[in-house]
């Protein structure tokens, strides 16, 4: 891809070694299979009887804490599937677009992963109901603002209200504010402290590829500028490094391990 960029004599044209790229090719076909027995056991997972996840289910049938988190899961490897596409079938590494699903892996699994990890059931209830009350209230203003109606919008609040007051901790417990995804990422990173960036940089340097922040793409794409620098910028061939990707794919495929096993525990 080419693109106009701020000329800064401190920055030089930076290209992957061949040997580095071929590390990356060999690094992402073996995650590749890492992610299709990630996704062959999201397929088999179930919540048993007796267990703390089916006590999580019963205590918020609206919108249960093992059903927002399979959800988050099916979100993460669909998004890392089409990942694996781009590399395998279309045999391209595109700069941004696979930035973009990385992110949004990050998103969905540490999500689940915030959701499942708190020891107490009160807290994983008012969590997923906080959760389940801002997806709906999303959808309550894409109708408002569209001029239409919406009447389950008074049903799910009401029922959200029915599962908190069944607990008797959560009584009439304040709905309306849930952590944002920045507080998300922060609060789970003890549960994966061996990615090789917090969870939240993971997120945050993915999310500025896929916001188009300038400063973001020279730290992390490779470059080539193309002709002399005039007015104060150029322009550049921008490419993406194989090794540095595959080390973000590696990083949710490690959030979303540490997820299931959470979740075994949990069943």
């Amino acid at each position: 891809m080419n693109a106009a960029g701020t000329h800064d004599g401190g920055q030089h044209d930076r290209q992957e070694t061949s040997e580095h790229e071929e590390l990356g090719r060999r690094s992402l076909s073996l995650s590749f299979r890492r992610y299709e027995s990630l996704a062959a056991r999201s397929e088999a997972q179930s919540v048993r009887p007796g267990s703390s996840l089916a006590g999580d289910r019963a205590a918020t049938p609206y919108s249960s804490v093992p059903d927002q988190v399979r959800a988050s899961v099916g979100v993460a490897l669909d998004h890392l599937h089409a990942f694996k596409l781009i590399v395998v079938d279309g045999e391209a590494a595109l700069p941004f677009a696979m930035y973009t699903l990385v992110r949004s892996a990050y998103e969905a699994a540490g999500t689940a992963l915030w959701l499942l990890h708190p020891a107490s059931r009160d807290e994983r209830v008012l969590r997923s109901l906080k959760l389940a009350r801002e997806n709906r209230r999303l959808v309550h203003v894409v109708m408002e603002k569209s001029d239409r109606e919406d009447p389950g919008w008074d049903r799910a609040i009401a029922a959200l209200e029915r599962d908190r007051d069944g607990r008797a901790s959560l009584i009439g417990a304040d709905l309306r504010k849930v952590a944002t995804v920045s507080s998300r990422l922060e609060a789970i990173a003890p549960l994966v402290p061996d990615l090789f960036l917090t969870p939240l940089a993971l997120w945050q340097t993915s999310s500025g590829m896929a916001h188009a922040n300038n400063s973001m793409m020279l730290l992390m794409l490779d470059r080539e500028q193309i002709g002399e620098a005039e007015h104060g910028g150029a322009d550049y061939r921008l490419t993406t490094s194989l090794l540095v990707v595959a080390g973000y794919f590696d990083a949710a495929l490690d959030m979303i391990e540490i997820l299931m096993e959470l979740w075994d525990q949990r069943n």
